[in-house]
């Protein structure tokens, strides 16, 4: 018979039982950790690939069509880009500076590289009626996706005059497609339906903006099956947190004398003193959150680091971005980005607070075109 001595001295006294307990705490923290890493990881990884997919796509395209893809606002429109501030145009650089930010695309990818629009968008697929589209709506493309030659404009003749006197606004329904003529595209393959949704507006308003998310402020994306969705609203391709995937463009040749000729932006005119050409380096989240040594170079537009109203800041830029054409942006694993200053260090604008230190670009994924 055992006696009880010995069953006390071979049991676990609390304190060894709560110090194996912190021990097994302590590993599954670290393995989840680890599996977390390792996740956020993958997701750059494949957006980083998403975004190399999209600039290659975007040379495909140039090669046929003889320009990169227009920028489009979130409704599918022409979005001019803003003067650039000249001694004949009397527009502050503090101005050109604050609305250039805003200057990207969310729906051309999707646009031109998907090319997923009817026959009255860009010149493929079923014609809609406006006065009966039930009897064509079940229609759709085949091959799913495809269109003609956007023009001259890029954007199917929509910055056109409509007749003598007046210039057309770029508008979607504006546009006025050859329903004949080669097809082009599409020029990116999607590996699944969760790489472009649609989005949604705040209101029914034709030029509302897109629903957004509270808490990072990326526009929310919706698929098949959710209740936002709508498959009339624009397409977006994203990347793998779900938010759309931004287009920025450098190559929009804009007059600085009103005499000048008006031109398409498949013409690309060189930097002289009655053309501007805006370069990559003018959006301040493209630039890199750091620099290797010996790889940043300044550029002429500073940054909002001193305010907005100041026109002084951080003109830190790299090579790549001053002779790159375009570039794709994701705002990387934390879905925040802040498109007015370089890099958010410690008491700079755009962090909570004084004491802010939220970096938000730190993690930004870029890809630069040629």
């Amino acid at each position: 018979m055992l006696n009880n001595k010995y069953l006390f001295k071979k049991a676990f006294t609390l304190i060894e039982l709560l110090i194996t307990i912190s021990l097994i705490v302590v590993l599954v923290s670290i393995l989840t950790a680890a599996l977390s890493a390792a996740r956020t990881a993958a997701q750059i990884a494949e957006t980083q690939s998403r975004l190399t997919a999209l600039k290659n796509a975007t040379i495909r395209f140039k090669d046929d069509i003889g320009y990169y893809p227009a920028v489009l606002d979130s409704h599918r429109h022409w979005l001019q880009l803003p003067t650039f501030p000249t001694p004949t145009t009397g527009s502050p650089q503090q101005s050109y500076r604050y609305l250039a930010q805003s200057w990207y695309s969310i729906t051309s990818p999707a646009e031109y590289l998907l090319a997923y629009g009817n026959q009255l968008e860009d010149g493929y697929g079923s014609y809609i009626d406006p006065e009966d589209s039930s009897s064509v709506l079940a229609r759709s493309e085949t091959p799913r996706f495809g269109f003609r030659h956007p023009g001259v404009d890029g954007v199917w003749q929509s910055t056109d005059p409509q007749e003598e006197g007046s210039a057309g606004s770029g508008l979607l329904k504006e546009r006025r497609p050859s329903a004949r003529g080669m097809l082009y595209g599409p020029y990116l393959e999607t590996e699944n339906d969760q790489m472009y949704g649609r989005v949604a507006f705040e209101s029914s308003d034709p030029f509302a903006l897109p629903q957004t998310d509270p808490v990072t402020g990326q526009v929310k994306v919706f698929y098949p099956g959710d209740p936002g969705y709508d498959a009339s609203n624009p397409m977006v391709i994203v990347d793998t947190w779900g938010s759309p995937i931004r287009y920025y463009r450098a190559l929009y040749p804009t007059s600085s004398d009103p005499t000048l000729p008006v031109s398409g932006i498949a013409n690309v005119f060189p930097q002289n003193n009655n053309y501007d050409r805006p370069v990559l380096s003018d959006y301040f989240v493209l630039r890199p959150f750091s620099f290797e040594p010996d790889k940043v170079i300044d550029t002429t537009l500073p940054d909002f680091m001193s305010g907005v109203d100041v026109p002084t800041g951080d003109t830190s830029t790299s090579i790549e971005l001053q002779a790159g054409q375009f570039a794709y942006f994701s705002a990387g694993p934390d879905q925040k980005q802040n498109n007015y200053i370089r890099s958010d260090y410690f008491g700079q604008p755009g962090n909570e607070g004084d004491e802010g230190t939220d970096e938000a670009n730190a993690d930004n994924i870029i890809e630069v075109g040629p």
